[in-house]
């Protein structure tokens, strides 16, 4: 084989090879995509969240929720301890990461500086579409951070 037949041979192998991991890495794409359309798990970091910067020295506490999705009944459970004052009231509400949003809906949790929240919600499809691309988080309350002290927003589990 001559030289330039043999480099002729590389640049076609190299072509495929070039295709190949294109494929499979739109495939892998594709299939990153359709696990977050079908997700029913989905988790929330909560953390102190300062809403104002009065607030940013005041508030404390961590915890976590969990939740899942079937068809369009949202359940959901999780702990928080450490806040700086006593849980008054915990919601969902609708709002990208980052950005505060409206009360979805209102959570079970205990009156106290740790407990547990809950709640079996029907979202609307515009709400399991909003949980879907992120846009739904938990939000507690406390008696001295009314405006809310732990926040996390609810991302799908593989």
């Amino acid at each position: 084989m001559t030289y330039s037949k043999l480099t002729q041979s590389l640049s076609r192998v190299s072509k495929l090879c070039l295709s190949l991991v294109l494929v499979i890495s739109a495939s892998s794409l594709t299939l990153n995509e359709a696990i977050a359309a079908e997700a029913s798990g989905f988790r929330a970091r909560l953390s102190p969240m300062p809403t104002t910067p009065q607030t940013k020295n005041t508030i404390t506490g961590g915890g976590e929720a969990v939740a899942s999705l079937a068809g369009n009944r949202l359940t959901l459970t999780g702990e928080f301890a450490g806040m700086s004052s006593a849980a008054t009231m915990a919601h969902i509400h609708n709002g990208p990461p980052a950005q505060p949003g409206p009360v979805v809906a209102a959570l079970t949790a205990t009156a106290g500086t740790s407990g547990k929240l809950s709640a079996e919600i029907e979202l609307t499809d515009e709400q399991v579409a909003a949980l879907k691309a992120n846009g739904l988080y938990v939000q507690i309350h406390s008696a001295t951070n009314p405006a809310g002290e732990l926040r996390g927003w609810l991302f799908a589990q593989p």
